[in-house]
């Protein structure tokens, strides 16, 4: 099916709308949260933001006053139509390692990993009514934002100037996107950081944020290499809750993002902005209950953000290299490295060696496969895989090559040396050969092996989705296989 299916359904709703200027009489911080791409005509950023990748009102790229957007977002989504599963997730992993140098960092391969979830938002595109953890969302009318529950490795420039907490430890964020189409206020994002005690560091909301909201503090939850970590995304009558427990120290942070918390979304027309209690869109996970504006095809997702890293204090001096920082671990640029010569397309993932960090391991709390939920109202058995994942990547919007007939979408890009696949291995990860609890942990880099399932390397991500975004590809639902099969023999 081709893409101008998608495109006349979402038009149909997004042309009514007509972007006005502010009024005169409201008034905007210098610095803010108003546009994660930092593109707004009336505030500057907080700072470097990982904003979610959209797409156009008829399919086109996405574009922010003038500027391309687009990120690499290798990705595996997971479906379900079972009750709960689009609005109460719990997963356990195991944080990356880092390697002495000169062994590649993580840094320099991702920005962030990151788990998602559709939230309403009435004022975001389409810019319908939204009735929270509901099916009866129609995907092309209910206003849908997008939770990322971000991860920031270890190493980097720290924030609020990039996007580490710590040289050696691990951190997380609750972020936010919205999408007005306003020039002013073109994506809004909320942000706070996972907290020990609940409390953001500073105003999490578009309108209301600050120097301090991207400031760290001691109540900052913060984690070891190595970890194991279990998260839990789930509505409660405040807000959606996410939160994070450190199995290996025992420490817990949460956020909740409410209204009581400083979070808010933002008026498509005046990008005025007002307390709001954020709720998960749908109930189930079922496939078709996507954030329509997204260049993903996302509800519950992992994905990984990659595609920024050029090393260097100057990177090599390209156009799309800046910004350029001289450490404080290892020289490098932070652009859209649209030309696919940068560490995250190079052999320089997690492959099972000590020359590279080892690789996020994620697995079901039960240990018998990826991405349990919870089935049930009275408790929380969070007991079941989905039984549906489906892998996707936008890295085609960035290509030169890419037409918007699905010519020339091709995974590994033109330019690339190497392309990361996310790839199953039995009964280990790389630190921990034969621990039970590892069985059927998901990995993402360069593995091979008699043990490991690699379902293709590149050939996962499949080809130009045109039904949804000519620059996404994506491999199509399959069966997850982590869930055992009944033995049909007898």
């Amino acid at each position: 099916m081709s893409r101008y299916r998608m495109d006349f359904v979402i038009g149909a709703v997004l042309t009514l709308f007509v972007v006005c200027p502010p009024s005169r009489a409201q008034s905007f911080a210098a610095v803010g949260n108003l546009d994660c791409n930092g593109y707004s005509q009336i505030q500057q950023p907080l700072g470097y933001n990982i904003c979610a990748d959209f797409v156009r009102e008829y399919g086109e790229l996405g574009n922010d006053n003038g500027h391309y957007i687009g990120h690499d977002e290798p990705s595996i989504g997971f479906i379900s139509t079972a009750p709960h599963s689009g609005n109460n997730v719990q997963w356990e992993f195991t944080l990356p390692r880092e390697r002495p140098l000169p062994a590649t960092q993580s840094f320099e391969n991702f920005l962030a990993f990151w788990f998602s979830m559709a939230l309403c938002d009435p004022k975001s595109v389409p810019f319908g009514a939204c009735i929270p953890n509901s099916d009866q969302n129609n995907p092309n009318l209910a206003g849908s934002a997008i939770l990322e529950m971000q991860f920031y490795p270890p190493g980097a420039a720290p924030f609020p100037r990039l996007f580490s907490c710590d040289l050696t430890r691990w951190c997380a964020a609750l972020t936010i996107d919205s999408l007005t189409r306003n020039n002013n206020c073109s994506e809004p994002i909320n942000f706070a950081f996972i907290q020990k005690n609940g409390v953001p560091t500073g105003p999490p909301g578009p309108g209301n944020a600050n120097s301090n909201t991207r400031t760290p503090n001691t109540q900052t939850l913060l984690m070891n290499q190595g970890d194991r970590v279990r998260i839990t995304i789930k509505d409660t009558s405040a807000g959606l809750l996410t939160m994070i427990q450190d199995l290996t120290t025992g420490q817990t942070g949460f956020m909740v993002a409410s209204a009581a918390n400083g979070f808010q979304n933002t008026d498509p027309t005046s990008c005025a902005t007002a307390s709001f209690d954020f709720h998960p869109e749908y109930d189930t996970a079922k496939f078709g209950n996507f954030v329509r504006w997204a260049a993903l095809q996302a509800n519950i997702n992992f994905a990984m953000e990659i595609g920024h890293f050029t090393p260097g204090a100057n990177g090599d001096n390209d156009a799309d290299d800046a910004p350029c920082f001289a450490g404080p671990t290892v020289a490098g640029c932070y652009g859209r490295d649209n030309d696919f010569d940068g560490t995250s397309y190079r052999f320089d993932w997690p492959d099972g060696t000590r020359r590279n960090a080892t690789s996020i391991a994620i697995r079901s709390v039960e240990g018998g496969g990826i991405g349990p939920l919870s089935v049930s109202d009275a408790t929380d058995d969070y007991d079941q895989a989905f039984p549906i994942i489906q892998f996707e990547t936008t890295v085609s919007g960035s290509e030169g090559t890419c037409q918007t007939n699905g010519v020339g979408c091709v995974v590994p890009p033109v330019g690339a040396q190497f392309y990361p696949f996310f790839a199953l291995a039995d009964n280990r990860d790389e630190d921990n050969r034969g621990d039970h609890r590892q069985k059927c942990s998901l990995l993402f880099g360069n593995f091979s092996g008699p043990d490991v399932n690699d379902f293709g390397g590149d050939a996962q991500y499949g080809a130009s989705n045109l039904y949804w975004f000519f620059g996404q590809n994506s491999g199509g639902p399959q069966s997850n296989p982590c869930i055992p099969q009944p033995d049909r023999r007898n």
